[in-house]
C-alpha cells in the first residue's frame, strides 16, 4: 500500500508542480489569471459498507486545478487601444465580423486592422454596441466594432443639423450694452449720438450700427464663410430703446434677409425692462431661417448664394421645403443688460472634411472617433461579459475562454453596470502571478515530492528486509 501512496503523491505534486510553473511562465502575460492546485485523499471502500476504524487512506489525488480571477495590478502603455478590466467582466470576442460564437478574455491589447475593426493580436473581433449616427449606440444588437479609416465628409452649417432645427443651425450669444448712447435718429438727447441709416452697399462704415458678432459656416462643400450680425438700436427711450435691429451677412459680401420679407432684410430683437430678450411680435422672432436665395451683394446685385452660377461666392444647399431656407439662425441667448459688449457664444453643427486623426475609449467603453476637422463621433460601445462561474470556463489558449455548461452562458452590458468594473483605456491588465508566492509553493511541492519518493524508497527497503530472511 505504500507503494501506491507515494506513487500517487508523486503524480499529484508532479501536476501540481507543472501547475506552478505554469503561473512562473506566464508571470508577465497581460489578462493571465493563475491557478491553484487543489488535493482530495483517497479512501477504498468496503464492499459490504462497513466502515473500518482503522481505515489507512491509500494516498492523494489531484482533485482539480482552479483559476484565480483576482484582479491583476494595472500598467499604463501608449497605446490608445489598450484597455484593462478594472472590476469584474471579461471582453467578449468573435473570430470575424459574421461569427456571432463568443470567446472571452481579460487581455485588452487590442490595435486596429486594415479594415478598421478593432482586433487582438489572435485577429479576434472585439464587440460592443454599435452605432449607426455618431451620436448614440444600439444597444438591442452586439457585433463587431469598427472605427473606420476613412476621412469624414464636410456638412452644410444647419443642412444635417445636429441641433435641434428649432433652435437653429448657428446660435448666437451677445449681451448688447444698454449704457450705449448711439441709435437711430431723430435724437433729442444731446448725451446721445445719432447712427447714419444702414445701408448696405460701397457706402457702408462703421457710424451705421451699435455693435457686430461673427461666426463661421460652412456651405456644401465644406467651405468656411463668416457670418456677421450687426446690431442697430432703434432709438434713444422707451421700447425704441429696447429694441434692435439685426442686418445678417455673409463674408461681408451679401445682405441675407430673413424669411418675412425681402423688403426689409433684418431681424428685430426686443428686450425687457431687466434686460432678458422678449417675445418679439410677428412677423419677427428671436429665431429665424435665412433665405439664402435672394441676397442683397454689396456691389448692388441680387445674388442666388443655393446656386453655383456665377462661381465665385458661396454655395449653400437649399432645405427642403416652402420657401427654402438654407439654415436657422437663433439669437434668444441674446441679452441687453448694463454689461460691456461682449459675444458670448456661437454654436453651429457644420464643419468641413476631417480625415481620422485618433481613437479615444472612456470608462464606460464609448469608442470614439476624432478627426482632424475637431469633429468626434461615438463608432460604438465596449461590452462586459459576466459569468456566474467563471471558473467553469474552458481555457483555450492564447489567453482566452470559452463558456460551458458549468460556467453558465454570460450576462453582458456596458462597463460599469450591475457588478462589472469600469475600463481604463491606454492600460492592460498585468499577470495576477505572484512570483514569491509561487517560488515559496515550489519549494513546499518539490519536498512533498521527495517525501513521497521517500515513503517508496523506505517501502522498498522494508521488502528487501523480508526478503534477506530467508
Amino acid at each position: 500500500m505504500a507503494f501506491q501512496q507515494g506513487l500517487s503523491g508523486l503524480n499529484a505534486y508532479s501536476r501540481a508542480l507543472d501547475v506552478i510553473g505554469n503561473n512562473i511562465a506566464n508571470a508577465s502575460t497581460v489578462g493571465f489569471k493563475n491557478s491553484q492546485a487543489h488535493f482530495a485523499d483517497i479512501y477504498a471502500g468496503a464492499m459490504n459498507g462497513v466502515v473500518n476504524s482503522n481505515q489507512i487512506g491509500i494516498g492523494v489525488n489531484l482533485l482539480a486545478v482552479q483559476q484565480s480571477f483576482l484582479q491583476g495590478n494595472i500598467t499604463t502603455t501608449n497605446n490608445p487601444l489598450d484597455i484593462a478590466i478594472n472590476g469584474n467582466g471579461f471582453f467578449r470576442l468573435q473570430k470575424d465580423p459574421v461569427d456571432q460564437t463568443g470567446y472571452y478574455t481579460r487581455n485588452g491589447q487590442f490595435h486596429m486592422n486594415s479594415e478598421g475593426f478593432i482586433v487582438n493580436s489572435n485577429g479576434g473581433y472585439l464587440t460592443g454596441y454599435t452605432s449607426h449616427d455618431g451620436v448614440s449606440v444600439n444597444s438591442a444588437s452586439i457585433g463587431a466594432l469598427s472605427v473606420g479609416n476613412a476621412s469624414i465628409p464636410s456638412e452644410q452649417t444647419g443642412w444635417r443639423t445636429r441641433i435641434n432645427q428649432d433652435q437653429g443651425g448657428l446660435i448666437l450669444g451677445a449681451n448688447l450694452d444698454s449704457r450705449d448712447k448711439r441709435a437711430l435718429g431723430p435724437i433729442t438727447d444731446p448725451e446721445w449720438q445719432a447712427l447714419d441709416p444702414f445701408v448696405w452697399g460701397p457706402s457702408f462704415n462703421t457710424n451705421m450700427y451699435n455693435w457686430s458678432t461673427s461666426a463661421a459656416v460652412f456651405d456644401q462643400t465644406g467651405a468656411s464663410h463668416t457670418l456677421t450680425n450687426y446690431y442697430v438700436r432703434a432709438g434713444e427711450s422707451g421700447v425704441a430703446s429696447r429694441t434692435w435691429y439685426v442686418y445678417t451677412v455673409i463674408d461681408n459680401k451679401y445682405l441675407v434677409p430673413n424669411s418675412t420679407t425681402n423688403a426689409f432684410p433684418t431681424n428685430m430683437l426686443q428686450f425687457n425692462l431687466d434686460g432678458t430678450p422678449d417675445t418679439p411680435p410677428p412677423p419677427y422672432s428671436t429665431r429665424l431661417p435665412l433665405d439664402m436665395t435672394n441676397t442683397f451683394g454689396s456691389d448692388g446685385v441680387t445674388y442666388n448664394l443655393t446656386s453655383d452660377t456665377p462661381p465665385g461666392k458661396p454655395w449653400f444647399s437649399q432645405v427642403a421645403g416652402t420657401p427654402p431656407y438654407a439654415f436657422h439662425l437663433d439669437m434668444g441667448q441674446t441679452t441687453q443688460f448694463g454689461l460691456p459688449f461682449n459675444q458670448d457664444s456661437a454654436i453651429q453643427d457644420g464643419y468641413t472634411a476631417g480625415s481620422l486623426t485618433k481613437i479615444s475609449i472612456d470608462s464606460l467603453g464609448y469608442v470614439r472617433a476624432n478627426y482632424s476637422n475637431g469633429e468626434a463621433k461615438i463608432m460604438g460601445q465596449i461590452v462586459l461579459s459576466e459569468f456566474k462561474n467563471p471558473n467553469g470556463l474552458q481555457s483555450v489558449g492564447n489567453n482566452m475562454w470559452i463558456e460551458t455548461r458549468d460556467s453558465g452562458q454570460p450576462t453582458q452590458g456596458e462597463p460599469g453596470g450591475g457588478t462589472r468594473g469600469l475600463l481604463q483605456s491606454g492600460s492592460v491588465e498585468d499577470s495576477n502571478t505572484d512570483l514569491t508566492q509561487e517560488l515559496v509553493n515550489m519549494i513546499i511541492m518539490q519536498r512533498n515530492y521527495q517525501a513521497n519518493a521517500k515513503t517508496i524508497q523506505t517501502q522498498d527497503q522494508i521488502m528487501q528486509t523480508l526478503v534477506n530472511l530467508r
